[in-house]
């Protein structure tokens, strides 16, 4: 399952989320603003987006806020977590391939959807290449306080 949210200057880059896993008929949940004009601060969005993505190995995130950093920043401070904010294809596809990244992160201004389709094609088509070494090192992130 995809879990999805963002603020108010997320919303549009949300909304072309939405319509990416729409036409592909992939399964997701909205749990951050559902309008431009809605308000939601990052610290109560970011929360319920990462309680999910950590229930089950299998689901993944996309945050969005303004910039961008704001989500990956709060999302990097949970346990299990491996955001990474990706402005084209090839850190998206990388971020998955060699970091293992659960939550992908765009920025919500000045997004166009055609830039946002193809960073969900790249991260959604790239796995993990299992790296031990790198497991291991995530490993021991985890247990950073």
């Amino acid at each position: 399952m995809i879990y999805i949210a963002g603020d108010k200057h997320g919303f549009a880059a949300i909304k072309a989320v939405e319509d990416y896993l729409k036409s592909r008929g992939v399964d997701y949940l909205n749990l951050g603003v559902k309008t431009k004009d809605e308000d939601l601060p990052l610290e109560a969005m970011i929360p319920r987006v990462i309680k999910k993505v950590l229930e089950n190995d299998d689901n993944l995130g996309i945050l969005s806020c303004g910039t961008g950093v704001g989500v990956e920043v709060g999302a990097n401070k949970f346990s299990g977590i491996r955001a990474c904010l990706a402005t084209d294809e090839k850190i998206a596809k990388w971020s998955r391939i060699y970091d293992n990244c659960n939550i992908l992160c765009l920025v919500g201004w000045d997004c166009k959807k055609e830039n946002i389709f193809k960073i969900l094609d790249s991260w959604f088509s790239a796995e993990y290449d299992g790296d031990k070494k790198r497991l291991k090192m995530f490993k021991k992130f985890n247990n950073w306080h």
